[in-house]
């Protein structure tokens, strides 16, 4: 009850991030602060900066789209505004690594290469 009290507190920050099974830190704390690239198939290259409370800053290019991110069910989600809100999640059963690419699929069916900067 207590670590379920504790993962609504952080849901409730903004974070949604919600504590593993056996306590340690909640996933997605290491990604705070800190960016991340992503490569599409195509070669195409964005940077995403993971912000407190849950906001994300996406660079395309010369292009900056602002967002929310979140963990829940082994999932990284984020959900973009805008006019047509737009929500993806990919999977997330371990945390990154600085350094380390891993390549993922989205439920959207999107593939890309992801380093924790």
């Amino acid at each position: 009850m207590r670590k379920l009290l504790l993962g609504i507190a952080l849901c409730g920050l903004g974070g949604c991030a919600m504590l593993p099974r056996g306590g340690g830190p909640a996933p997605g704390t290491e990604l705070i602060g800190r960016s991340a690239r992503l490569v599409t198939n195509n070669g195409q290259a964005s940077t995403l900066r993971f912000e407190p409370r849950g906001r994300v800053r996406a660079l395309f290019g010369k292009n900056e789209v602002a967002g929310r991110w979140w963990t829940a069910n082994e999932r990284l989600c984020f959900e973009w505004g805008g006019q047509a809100r737009t929500r993806e999640c990919w999977p997330y059963r371990t945390p990154f690594r600085r350094g380390q690419a891993r390549g993922v699929t989205s439920d959207r069916g999107n593939r890309v290469q992801v380093t924790l900067l």
